[in-house]
């Protein structure tokens, strides 16, 4: 017991250390560049790290069958019985409960982001989700971020 108090106050003071030096983020922009018929690929560029996303295709914004339209959003965090304390885009129109998880295909969202390390080469997917999602979150924990959401053809060969 003790040591899991250690761990949570070890990780609130780093979160709390990282706000005083004033590390606020104030967008990160998810640039897609693949929009296929089973899946919609985009990169994220933060601190100098690059880390690639998977989506459903676009459909018009249907709830769970569809990526989110392009735009910014607010982002905080959400406990998710599935994913557990985890990113939540809010305000996404027509749309509840949008959250960056552990993902490396299309089928494995329902509306969400999910999050990789690279890019499959044989399928349009994303590799090593669960160790891309534990970067982003350090990188991003306690602190405020937008998500802007946008098209961009070139964004994986830059």
């Amino acid at each position: 017991m003790g040591r899991v108090r250690r761990l949570r106050k070890s990780r609130w003071l780093s979160d709390l250390k990282r706000l005083r030096r004033g590390s606020k983020l104030k967008e990160i922009v998810l640039e897609r560049f693949c929009y296929h018929p089973n899946a919609t690929l985009g990169v994220i560029k933060l601190d100098g790290e690059t880390f690639y996303s998977v989506e459903r295709p676009w459909l018009d914004n249907q709830v769970s069958v569809s990526c989110i339209p392009t735009g910014t959003y607010e982002t905080g965090w959400r406990e998710s019985p599935r994913f557990g304390e985890t990113w939540h885009i809010k305000d996404v129109p027509d749309r509840t409960y949008i959250l960056i998880h552990v993902a490396n295909f299309a089928r494995d969202v329902e509306g969400c982001i999910g999050l990789g390390m690279g890019l499959m080469g044989d399928t349009v997917a994303v590799s090593e989700s669960k160790k891309a999602v534990a970067r982003f979150e350090e990188l991003t924990k306690g602190v405020d971020w937008k998500l802007r959401v946008e098209n961009s053809h070139y964004a994986a060969l830059l």
